[in-house]
């Protein structure tokens, strides 16, 4: 996965590939330690329209690293409302790759395309890639590291990804704040090509350093919030009963034990 990394930024201009290639290696050796090996939790997500509407979905969700760099998830709720039961499996790692859902209405998990309405998790505007991105930000792109920052006294790194055109991603560029020590994003800001002609951001996630929590070694962002300011919605996310390193069992991601998770 560095050979990954490194190959993007040799992608550049020679001299401008050096120095970047010199700049990135602290912030890929951050990224490439930031995941657990597998993680079990529930999560709690509240949703609020401009208008004030809102949804509150509670769910549990599962992920495991096969290899490094690449990760396997189910996002799955039970909910009061019949639209609030639902449950995803996802691949993620150079793109959001294959994905499923599965409802109750439906008699067996169908393959859904995760750029579709399809993949707003439970309605909300949370979708695939807004998961995959909320764990981690290194993806592939023209990737550049920009003058180092703070946020609530905290150093951060600044990285700005321009995803792939093959990536898959509706952002044109993305840019990530990420703790020094944490290797965790306390902000990450999208731009949208369609959106104020991509100078501001049409998605903002942030979250504070008072909710990172320390796990069998690793930080983990226990609440955060997701701006949309397209639309002035939010939605907020809280991470609660986490356990790292969980063991699961054979054949739990794949598509057929969706139905199983929700009960």
């Amino acid at each position: 996965m560095r050979r990954l990394w490194l190959a993007l930024l040799l992608a550049l201009a020679p001299a401008e590939a050096a120095r970047a290639a010199g700049s990135m290696n602290e912030v890929i050796d951050c990224a490439l330690r930031s995941l657990p090996p597998s993680v079990r939790g529930r999560f709690v997500l509240t949703w609020r329209s401009a208008k004030g509407e809102g949804r509150v979905i509670e769910g549990q969700y599962w992920g495991e690293q096969p290899i490094q760099g690449m990760r396997r998830v189910i996002v799955a709720s039970t909910g009061a409302r019949p639209t609030d039961t639902a449950a995803y499996l996802f691949s993620e790692g150079d793109r959001v790759g294959e994905a499923w859902r599965w409802t109750p209405d439906q008699p067996s998990p169908r393959r859904i395309e995760p750029d579709s309405p399809d993949g707003e998790l439970f309605g909300t505007d949370v979708d695939f890639e807004d998961f995959a991105r909320f764990a981690r930000f290194m993806f592939p792109g023209q990737l550049r590291r920009l003058p180092d920052g703070s946020i609530d006294g905290r150093p951060v790194y600044v990285v700005e990804t321009k995803p792939s055109p093959d990536a898959g991603s509706r952002y044109e560029r993305l840019v990530s704040s990420v703790d020094r020590e944490w290797c965790v994003i306390l902000r990450r800001e999208g731009y949208e090509a369609d959106f104020k002609g991509g100078a501001e951001p049409s998605e903002v996630m942030s979250a504070s350093p008072n909710d990172v929590k320390i796990v069998d070694g690793f930080a983990r962002v226990t609440r955060a919030t997701l701006r949309d300011l397209r639309d002035g919605s939010e939605t907020r996310a809280e991470l609660v009963d986490l356990e790292l390193e969980a063991v699961l069992p054979e054949g739990f991601f794949e598509p057929r034990n969706l139905p199983n998770v929700v009960k």
